[in-house]
């Protein structure tokens, strides 16, 4: 048996308060703009390969692992077979390559999961192969895995980072632009009612229109007057014109507006959120926390 070597890496994960979807036939530009934040709580994944090696030709195998269970988890695998096959391409060997992510958040609740996964991902696979790829080379592949497997278009160029993010031109880092909105690290409290697929959403051509139409004017307002205040206001007023929550969601926003607070819905996802501490979300089921980010992905022993 072969020595193992492996690494590790983190990201923070994501919520997308309101976005305007951007097409365009190179993915790389595809994406869309928005607000969101970025929070401390995300997922850390470890890679790892076998010193044994494989001749060129021979079939090299991949395990991906998300919490614990071995998936197919597509958007990581992406990440995986464009590393290793750069890899590859220098070397006269393959590699058997393994993946293990584990979460702090839910997945598929609109918490931009699929995009950490896939960025802690890369991270992890550049530093373990040394391939010598730069920050933005490695998210433009995450992001790639992304929009190729419609499960999100713009969490990467935030969870690379971090803080409360305006995206204001679509795409990974060095494409995308982003600003942000200065913080003081509050605390994010949120509910998740469930889980809801990206993919169904990105397809729907209707959806998308109701979709931009209200993200326009929320990135109108939100620049007018760039606050988290007003990023709260901003994305409680797309939740309820987007046609994207459920009737749980809903309620809860109007429950956290009579207590005389701003909750807004995360997306694409069934999950409230709201600044600092509410009474009201905690009668909606538990109630989890985090810190807004103040850093973005990175790598560690």
């Amino acid at each position: 048996m072969g020595n193992t070597r492996k690494t590790k890496s983190y990201s923070p994960s994501h919520i997308t308060g309101f976005f305007e979807i951007r097409d365009d036939r190179n993915p790389l530009y595809k994406g869309s703009v928005g607000g969101g934040i970025v929070l401390e709580k995300g997922c850390v994944t470890e890679a790892s390969f076998d010193n044994e090696f494989h001749q060129k030709g021979t079939k090299a195998e991949i395990e991906i692992k998300i919490n614990g269970v071995e998936e197919e988890a597509n958007t990581s695998k992406y990440v995986v077979e464009t590393l290793a096959g750069k890899y590859e391409d220098e070397h006269e060997h393959e590699l058997n390559v393994t993946v293990s992510t584990e979460f702090d958040v839910p997945v598929g609740a609109g918490l931009g999961a699929s995009g950490a996964g896939a960025l802690s991902t890369a991270l992890a696979l550049n530093r373990l192969l040394s391939l010598g790829m730069t920050t933005i080379e490695v998210a433009q592949i995450a992001h790639l895995a992304e929009v190729e497997n419609n499960t999100g278009l713009s969490d990467v160029i935030a969870e690379t980072y971090g803080g409360v993010v305006i995206r204001k031109k679509p795409g990974p880092p060095g494409i995308g632009i982003i600003d942000t909105i200065p913080h003081e690290r509050q605390k994010i409290s949120y509910v998740v009612f469930g889980t809801r697929a990206t993919r169904a959403v990105l397809v729907d051509n209707s959806m998308k229109r109701q979709i931009n139409k209200a993200g326009r004017e929320a990135m109108k307002e939100l620049v007018r007057k760039p606050s988290l205040d007003n990023f709260m206001r901003v994305s409680r007023k797309f939740s309820l014109h987007s046609e994207l929550i459920s009737d749980k969601c809903r309620d809860a926003i109007e429950a956290v507006e009579a207590e005389g607070s701003v909750a807004s819905a995360a997306m694409i996802g069934d999950t409230v959120f709201v600044v600092g501490d509410s009474e009201a979300l905690e009668e909606f089921g538990e109630v989890r926390e985090s810190r807004i980010s103040v850093v973005g992905a990175n790598c560690f022993r």
